[in-house]
């Protein structure tokens, strides 16, 4: 028999367990899902499909949604350019492949969200704005343009679509989510009247997506990591609940006045998944990333609609050059060590791939009298290794340089110099803008954000006043172009040089070929990182 003591404590706890149980009722509790990727150029991932690609976010996908989760997929854009894939079908077989995606069904999959990155408008001319349409009528997916102001042609019209939206408000469950996006304007291509400012953009969408119900606001950006920052900075009234975004290749986890930017790796080597929690009127998210290596299994009809689009791609290019339907896997020499060429390496460290290629081009141009050799690293978009004692092939190279790369020797004083080092290191993840470079030597500190000891690598310190003649991609002096932010040079620096034109691409294929026995590129401490080499200075 219980003592009166024991059943006065029982009754209390009964009493307060349904005191709780009440409370918790009131509270009403609700979640979904974002699976978010971006910056995807190749739909079958990398290094022949063993890591990433869309195959195994459809798998990831499918996995979420069996859990029972409302899940909204969201791609932060790049995907239609550029890559091998692209230049033969024209952004075909990306299209295809994500329409793939959809958990459910494969007609229109009305909870996947993307927006334009700026290498959706690689092909800039108007004349390339019917095959920017057709990618868009070809999908079958909603697209984001809030930022975006198209150009009306007399004959060619201007991109439309009832597939395109300034903004969207959707519902999972009971919770009203609203979006808009953001793109930048780095590349404006003539089908473009012009892009809003994203500050602007973000002071209208925000307030207005509340006014229509929305409880979480989601802004899909496709900007610098710099940018994104900026609009948490808005006053509060102004500010998305979280920005999921695209660009930098490298997968991101920022806080800015406790708002979340989220950014997964390029080419889907991870996916970042977001549990959102509405409780009342308080938000809550919860990110983590999900790597989509070899443990993940590939969905087998994503895989097979890839596969399909891989043949046919390499048969139309093999034909195009009058060859057998295996050109590709021409080999035009071998490597003896492995080459580094994945992006978040070869994008912020001296590598030895990224030596190999900045010094092919330099003793292009020695009978010129070049000194130093600077390319920027977004020129290079292998985003994979090749293994030691192995063929360097068609494929390889042509997947690497994807892009024109004349060159052409400029001159430029040590104090120009400094300020391209110095862009080229700023916003160190893995940005396009970091230079591979030649004839030059220096010491990097990350944690500072600066350059020091720069030198010839003669070991002449360099000084503010000296001349050097120096090698660059055309691009980066294009009067046509954004310079990827160099725009401390251009194409008035131009010097005479018989070599000026030369393609990097054919250079590297001559060196390889005419390297016996097989290359073997070194990092010779050209660049020295303070997080993780022995700088002495």
């Amino acid at each position: 028999m219980k003592s009166p003591i024991n059943i006065k404590h029982s009754i209390i706890f009964i009493i307060l367990l349904l005191t709780i149980s009440s409370c918790q009722n009131k509270i009403t509790k609700k979640s979904f899902v974002i699976l978010a990727i971006s910056d995807v150029y190749r739909a079958e991932g990398l290094d022949n499909g063993k890591v990433g690609g869309l195959a195994r976010v459809k798998t990831l996908r499918d996995q979420l949604t069996a859990q029972g989760k409302d899940v909204v997929l969201l791609h932060a854009g790049d995907f239609l350019q550029p890559s091998f894939s692209s230049r033969v079908n024209k952004g075909a077989a990306m299209i295809d492949a994500m329409n793939q995606l959809d958990g459910i069904n494969h007609d229109f999959d009305g909870n996947m969200i993307i927006t334009f990155g700026n290498h959706e408008f690689d092909k800039s001319k108007l004349k390339y704005m019917p095959m920017v349409q057709d990618r868009i009528d070809e999908s079958k997916f909603n697209w984001l343009d809030s930022n975006i102001n198209w150009y009306q042609d007399e004959k060619l019209g201007k991109i439309h679509s009832n597939k395109i939206h300034k903004w969207m408000i959707k519902q999972y469950g009971s919770i009203k989510v609203g979006f808009y996006s953001l793109t930048t304007d780095m590349t404006h291509p003539e089908y473009i009247a012009s892009f809003d400012n994203p500050l602007e953009v973000s002071k209208h969408y925000v307030p207005f997506l509340k006014k229509q119900g929305a409880q979480v606001i989601i802004a899909l950006t496709h900007q610098r990591l710099s940018d994104d920052k900026k609009i948490l900075e808005l006053p509060k009234i102004y500010r998305p609940d979280i920005i999921i975004g695209g660009h930098e290749h490298y997968r991101q986890n920022e806080q800015v006045n406790g708002a979340w930017i989220i950014k997964a790796d390029a080419d889907a080597l991870s996916a970042a998944v977001i549990e959102v929690t509405l409780i009342q009127d308080s938000v809550s998210f919860l990110p983590t990333f999900i790597d989509l290596d070899k443990t993940v299994k590939k969905d087998s009809n994503v895989q097979q609609t890839i596969g399909n689009w891989i043949q046919k791609t390499n048969v139309k290019y093999c034909q195009k050059l009058h060859q057998n339907d295996d050109c590709l896997n021409l080999a035009y020499g071998t490597t003896k060590v492995e080459l580094i060429a994945e992006e978040s390496e070869i994008r912020r460290f001296e590598t030895n791939m990224g030596n190999f290629i900045a010094d092919t081009a330099l003793e292009e141009f020695k009978l010129c009298q070049a000194d130093i050799t600077l390319i920027n690293s977004g020129s290079v978009r292998l985003n994979y290794n090749i293994s030691a004692n192995s063929n360097i092939t068609r494929k390889h190279i042509e997947g690497m340089f994807p892009y024109p790369s004349d060159l052409k020797m400029i001159k430029i004083d040590g104090k120009t110099l400094k300020k391209m080092l110095n862009h080229s290191i700023d916003m160190w993840t893995a940005n396009g803008h970091w230079l591979l470079v030649s004839g030059i030597k220096f010491t990097h500190n990350p944690q500072l954000q600066k350059i020091s000891g720069l030198r010839f690598k003669s070991n002449e310190i360099i000084k503010d006043t000296d001349n050097i003649t120096a090698i660059v991609p055309q691009y980066l002096i294009d009067n046509n172009t954004d310079h990827d932010g160099y725009d401390m040079i251009n194409e008035d620096m131009i010097l005479n040089c018989n070599k000026n034109g030369s393609n990097l691409k054919q250079l590297i294929i001559n060196r390889i070929k005419n390297t016996a026995g097989g290359i073997s590129p070194i990092k010779d401490g050209r660049i020295c990182n303070t997080l993780r080499d022995n700088c002495t200075q």
